[in-house]
């Protein structure tokens, strides 16, 4: 039986509150507790949940330079004008007529040298969608398995790694499938997923504008290209959609048909379209391989071979390029003695090319600032190294974001000496620079001690 709750659409366009325990929060609330105790439950009426208010919201958590979609609006003239904009946009929405805009298609450059596409929805659609993402993430939070760690609530690429460490470490996972799927967004099957939405959502309008949102097209060097199959990267839905997609066409598959089938112990980690299959035994790898590639191709979507790896970390004394290594989420991964020789540990590295691309960024910025006042320039360098040792401060990745520290210290004195009229600024005047505006020093954001509380097994 499917839920059943008043329509209350008129009244929520503008945002009104709820009464006293009857807030929005509560009533989203309410959804994930039925969804958490019937795992086969329909939702009927999801759509009056999505209101001005909570739209909003949403608006507002977008930063303000931000690019704009097709229709040029900003965020704060969308947040200036949003009064009279958004309400005729809702209304069609509830009444199930809503033309989703174009996206406005975008390159930007990957590691490898390529460029991959980016879709750019205009600002108040992006809102839109952030919202229903909200509404929709209460019932897949409920539904998605402990193997999914992307683009989740309370667990991000830190928890995936620690996974990793522990099944590789206490569990014996040696034996590493990497596996890229080729082109996911652009290949994501819309009738399948259509089908896939039809297991929780019984709604109509919800199920309309998420149509509405397939089907938009992408408008590139000012042409309109319909859109067949795929999601744009760049959408506030996309990633729950990419989310749900994997969840029935993989998670479940391997968890609940495969695992039982192999001769020994198998963990899958994935976050968002990139996985690894972790074996304890190597004849397994290979058999899961072959079925994945089966899989996958019957919903419409290919292994990219090229960048599809094993790997085997059992531990062995293999020195420099004979390492045995493994890439995932921005880290190599590989097997290294302890400092007391007497056991293994996992270690986790800044990839060699997100390391160049991170070096690059920091130098670029650090050129365009070159004229700021100085006390400006440190707090700018401080929030991106911040980040950068937020990120890549894991365990066993010490000398690497120290090197980027010194890269930094080093380009920023060349840009100092660049514009000052002395000529070059000595490493006794950067030092004395240094104790006024003070720059953080590198440091580890989780340890090996820390990397437990990370773990979700």
């Amino acid at each position: 039986m499917g839920i059943t709750e008043p329509n209350t659409v008129s009244g929520n366009l503008h945002g009104h509150s709820d009464s006293a325990g009857n807030d929005p929060e509560s009533k989203r609330a309410r959804i994930a507790a039925i969804a958490r105790s019937k795992p086969k439950e329909q939702f009927n009426n999801l759509m009056h949940h999505l209101t001005y208010e909570l739209v909003r919201e949403h608006l507002a958590k977008i930063p303000l330079k931000s690019a704009p979609g097709a229709d040029g609006m900003t965020v704060k003239a969308a947040l200036d004008n949003l009064e009279w904009i958004l309400p005729p946009i809702l209304k069609a929405i509830h009444q199930g007529n809503y033309d989703a805009p174009p996206v406005r298609r975008v390159y930007i450059p990957k590691a490898n040298g390529g460029e991959r596409p980016i879709g750019v929805p205009e600002i108040i659609d992006r809102a839109v969608q952030a919202a229903m993402a909200t509404i929709l993430n209460e019932i897949y939070e409920q539904d998605f398995l402990i193997c999914s760690f992307g683009f989740r609530r309370k667990i991000g690429c830190h928890h995936a790694l620690a996974t990793i460490d522990k099944l590789v470490q206490d569990r014996g996972m040696n034996h590493a499938l990497e596996v890229d799927i080729r082109d996911f967004f652009g290949s994501l099957n819309h009738e399948w997923l259509r089908k896939f939405l039809n297991l929780r959502i019984g709604d109509k309008r919800v199920l309309k504008v998420i149509d509405a949102w397939l089907k938009a097209g992408v408008i590139e060097n000012g042409k309109w290209k319909e859109g067949e199959k795929g999601t744009p990267q760049g959408g506030s839905i996309s990633p729950l959609l990419s989310n749900i997609y994997l969840h029935y066409v993989l998670d479940l598959w391997f968890e609940r048909k495969i695992k039982r089938g192999l001769r020994k112990h198998a963990s899958l980690v994935r976050y968002a379209d990139d996985f690894i299959i972790l074996f304890q035994d190597s004849q397994d790898m290979e058999t899961v391989k072959t079925l994945l590639t089966v899989r996958l191709a019957q919903f419409g979507l290919a292994v990219a071979e090229e960048k599809t790896h094993k790997t085997d970390l059992t531990p062995r004394e293999n020195k420099g390029k004979d390492r045995r290594r493994m890439n995932f989420l921005g880290f190599i991964i590989f097997r290294a003695l302890t400092r007391n020789g007497r056991g293994w540990k996992t270690v986790f590295q800044t990839d060699g090319k997100r390391f160049s691309r991170a070096r690059a960024a920091m130098k670029e910025k650090l050129t365009r600032m070159m004229h700021w006042n100085v006390k400006q320039q440190g707090q700018m360098i401080n929030s991106i190294l911040n980040g950068h040792f937020q990120y890549y401060g894991l365990a066993g990745n010490s000398k690497r974001i120290t090197t980027f520290w010194h890269l930094t210290l080093r380009q920023w004195r060349r840009c100092l000496s660049q514009r000052s009229q002395k000529g070059q600024v000595t490493w006794e005047e950067m030092t004395e620079m240094l104790r006024e505006h003070k720059i953080c020093n590198p440091k580890l954001h989780i340890g090996y001690a820390d990397l437990k509380s990370y773990v979700r097994l």
